[in-house]
């Protein structure tokens, strides 16, 4: 079998030259590298599958959920084990995240943040451990999570409108700090002060220096 690159058919049979364009014919398995006659690229399928994935962590995590409850109340009343049913809630959670949003690193990493600043919240009341986490686990992920914005952006090669809307929202919710200083629920309100200045000095330069990226990244993504 020969192959006509110019007119791209097979011809049958010992020919010098193409019966359409006259041209040098080659053999088939120098001019084509492939031999099957499928034009769509076959993709060879995953070994384990995110849906069965999927299912396989949630059914462990209802186990654990199931075994703890039974516990709890055959144990009585206990904050510990309360906070390990709502840390491996937290963990499924994570975990949907993380397969929800495998193709936008930015927005996993963002909406992780915020789920282990909720369990954190959560456990440390639940627990009466005290204000460990409001005073700094929330300023320190809020930091972490601009740095972590713009290091996942610039290795993504992209560009500023792409991302510039989440570190506008992360600014936004670092204000929310402000709550528990009024209420006189954080003893130690230097990392929250810090943590709000930084956010605000970065707020302000993207609105000034970079207000048309901003307003219209709002425009495509959010419709405003």
């Amino acid at each position: 079998m020969q192959y006509c690159s110019s007119c791209m058919i097979q011809i049958r049979g010992k020919k010098a030259r193409c019966p359409l364009c006259q041209r040098e014919l080659q053999d088939q398995d120098l001019a084509m590298p492939f031999e099957d006659d499928d034009p769509f690229v076959r993709l060879p399928s995953p070994k384990v599958s995110f849906l069965k994935m999927n299912r396989t962590v949630t059914f462990i995590c209802i186990c654990l959920e199931i075994l703890l409850g039974a516990v709890q109340i055959i144990s009585g009343s206990s904050g510990w084990l309360l906070a390990a049913m709502l840390f491996i809630l937290l963990g499924w959670a994570d975990f949907q995240v993380v397969v929800y949003y495998r193709s936008n690193l930015i927005r996993m990493l963002t909406t992780q943040a915020y789920i282990i600043m909720a369990a954190c919240l959560i456990i440390a009341q639940m627990t009466n451990t005290g204000s460990w986490a409001i005073t700094w686990v929330v300023p320190s992920l809020f930091c972490l999570l601009i740095v972590v914005t713009f290091a996942a952006a610039k290795a993504q090669k992209m560009e500023l409108h792409e991302f510039i809307l989440y570190p506008a929202f992360d600014v936004l919710m670092s204000m929310l700090q402000i709550i528990p200083i009024a209420l006189g629920a954080n003893p130690i309100i230097a990392p929250a002060v810090i943590c709000m200045a930084l956010m605000l000095i970065l707020g302000s330069s993207l609105v000034i220096f970079r207000g048309s990226v901003l307003r219209e990244a709002a425009e495509k993504y959010l419709h405003l």
